[in-house]
């Protein structure tokens, strides 16, 4: 294993860790909301989990690398589609002149809610058009 994907590693633990914490948090403090559930998937999964994709590993980032509250995040997971995300984090591809923002398929079904992006049933997933057509996504940097 070369250096680079040992940092890749460690950022997607720490990233499972993070997620761990905050899933677990909430079905400890508010039991019996489906959360707990999710929460024993991602255990039982582990690191599994968590995309591959760089890109739906910064939108999962941004949800819960914050300051925000516990449940303020688990909302945010379970209800925040794509296109609600801050721009530099929204998975946008080209198509032709226009941007879109797009989608992520696993195996034929099409979503774009961030907790689409969690492999609990193991299955990878990828970026696609609302069709499923597989798509790639351009950079949209931060220009301030």
């Amino acid at each position: 294993m070369n250096l680079n994907e040992m940092l890749n590693e460690a950022k997607d633990l720490k990233l499972y860790k993070k997620l761990l914490r905050v899933l677990g948090g909430y079905a400890d403090k508010f039991p019996a909301t489906g959360v707990s559930k999710m929460f024993r998937a991602a255990l039982d999964g582990g690191i599994k989990c968590v995309p591959k994709d760089k890109r739906a590993l910064s939108i999962l980032a941004c949800i819960v690398d914050t300051d925000e509250s516990i449940p303020a995040q688990v909302q945010k997971l379970l209800n925040v589609r794509f296109a609600d995300l801050e721009l530099v984090c929204r998975p946008i591809y080209k198509d032709g002149n226009a941007k879109n923002v797009a989608f992520w398929n696993v195996d034929g079904e099409v979503n774009d809610k961030i907790l689409s992006l969690m492999n609990f049933d193991g299955k990878a997933g990828q970026w696609s058009d609302a069709e499923g057509k597989k798509v790639s996504l351009i950079d949209i940097q931060d220009k301030k």
